[in-house]
């Protein structure tokens, strides 16, 4: 019989420990150029001894003098070893550590908070805009009550979704009324709002592009599903008209639009910031790589700071916070730092590599691991992985995140390694210039490859495709004139 009893035990085992300063130089590695701006502002409104400066004289990103203060008893504890950032890139944290955003000052929160919820959207909401008109189209208050309670049943597509007996019931009117009142707000801008079902936004706005199209309302109203599975000989049968004809209704029909009320209550497009520059050389026929770090503020530690951890005339426990203060801030620049020169030394590393697809676009970008650029610059691929990831380089060729150019490789008839993205660049282009008509098939796209050099099954064309949201072959033929 087993025995079963409590012990305690002590093992002794190796543990890397990262400090919080090391948790910084990490930390500050992996933001983005707008993500390390705010972070930089926001130590410059908790470091007192940290000022902004306004000319451009400071060495790199910061004005950092690589200066020791003076040893004194006061200051044996003053840090100021080099951080090796790769040496513990098997122990990064994909995020900030437990408990604790690096990248924010949570003194801050609640007025962030405040801001954030006090700002009002600069475009107008879509109720708003319907209000608006119901304000001038009303006869009378009760007409403008009842659009305003039916108007609230709109949801953000543009669709009402209330029920007209709930409304009658509710007003003592009659379902009638409250029709009619809806059948006003239905001639509102933008064109289809308030309609009970697709089918219905589109009959307005036939209604109202195309004068009652009878062949379009028809097609809407009774042939919508085949549409969506592309039966366009089916649709012509049973509307007795030829393909051609409904290829043309069809063209019609995509003109309009099934969720008018999207416009209003469309996100901003984010703006992206990139984080590495780099442009062409004409004159030695070269690309110059740089940081974008222009937005980044300028910053360094305060001379009377400096002066004043050094005088006798400052008490101890004065000193000590000072010095304190000095050591976060000296940290702070040193991460910076060391972040600019590995930022720029993968970036650089990897347009050496993809120079091809800086001269010919995609379909010249190489395959590349993270392992090829790590052995390229001498670091760990954790390293590589972690700094890359959310940056941006703004190249000749437009914007690309810096992750975009590591992709896996196919084999060619010369035995060169092809990048998948160049292949599905290839596919792609294919696709654009195939005969509508007669629209190729993943296995003659494969065969058509093959006759590049390029060996590719079926199936990874098939994967490609769906990968770029390609439709298949039937969803892609056209009845109309032919585009080849």
């Amino acid at each position: 019989m087993m025995h079963m009893e409590h012990r305690l035990t002590q093992t002794q085992s190796q543990r890397l420990m990262l400090t919080q300063k090391m948790q910084q130089a990490i930390q500050i590695l992996q933001l983005s150029s707008q993500e390390l701006e705010q972070y930089v502002e926001q130590e410059l409104q908790t470091n007192p001894v940290l000022e902004e400066v306004a000319d451009s004289h400071a060495v790199g990103l910061l004005d950092f003098d690589g200066e020791t203060p003076s040893a004194s008893a006061d200051a044996d504890s003053y840090e100021d070893v080099a951080f090796d950032v790769d040496a513990y890139a098997k122990e990064w944290r994909e995020g900030p550590s437990e408990g604790q955003d690096l990248s924010r000052n949570r003194d801050n929160d609640q007025s962030r908070e405040y801001y954030q919820n006090s700002i009002t959207s600069a475009g107008k909401s879509l109720t708003a805009h319907l209000l608006e008109q119901l304000n001038f189209t009303a006869a009378d208050a009760r007409t403008y009550e009842l659009g305003e309670r039916i108007i609230g049943d709109i949801d953000s597509r543009g669709y009402f979704e209330g029920s007209l007996e709930e409304i009658a019931a509710e007003f003592d009117a009659a379902v009638g009324e409250i029709e009619g009142i809806l059948r006003i707000i239905q001639t509102f801008d933008p064109i289809g709002v308030g309609a009970r079902s697709v089918t219905e936004c589109l009959l307005l706005q036939i209604d109202a592009e195309y004068g009652g199209d009878e062949q379009l309302r028809t097609l809407v109203c009774n042939h919508l599903e085949e549409l969506e599975k592309h039966q366009i000989p089916k649709i012509a049968r049973a509307m007795r008209i030829t393909p051609e004809q409904v290829e043309e209704l069809k063209t019609k029909l995509s003109r309009l639009n099934p969720w008018p009320g999207h416009e209003f209550d469309a996100e901003p497009v984010p703006y992206i910031q990139p984080d590495v520059i780099v442009e062409k050389d004409e004159e030695n026929n070269d690309y110059i790589v740089y940081l974008a770090d222009e937005s980044l503020p300028r910053v360094r530690i305060n001379e009377a700071y400096r002066q004043m951890a050094q005088t006798n005339g400052v008490n101890t426990e004065e000193k000590q916070y000072i010095r304190e203060k000095m050591e976060s801030a000296r940290w702070l620049l040193r991460n910076i730092e060391q972040r600019k020169h590995t930022i720029l030394r993968i970036a650089t590393a990897i347009i050496e590599v993809q120079r091809d697809f800086l001269e010919k676009g995609v379909e010249g970008i190489k395959p590349l691991t993270l392992q090829e650029i790590a052995d390229k610059v001498g670091m760990h691929e954790a390293t590589i992985s972690r700094t890359t990831r959310g940056k941006y380089i703004q190249t000749p060729q437009g914007l690309f995140e810096m992750k975009y150019f590591f992709s896996p490789g196919l084999r060619n008839d010369s035995g060169e390694a092809q990048s998948s993205k160049s292949v599905q660049s290839m596919i792609k282009r294919m696709v654009e210039e195939e005969d509508k008509k007669k629209p190729l098939s993943d296995q003659k796209i494969a065969e058509k490859l093959k006759e590049d050099g390029i060996n590719i099954a079926r199936r990874t064309v098939t994967k490609y495709r769906e990968a770029m949201g390609i439709l298949p072959t039937s969803m892609r033929r056209s009845y109309g004139k032919s585009t080849a």
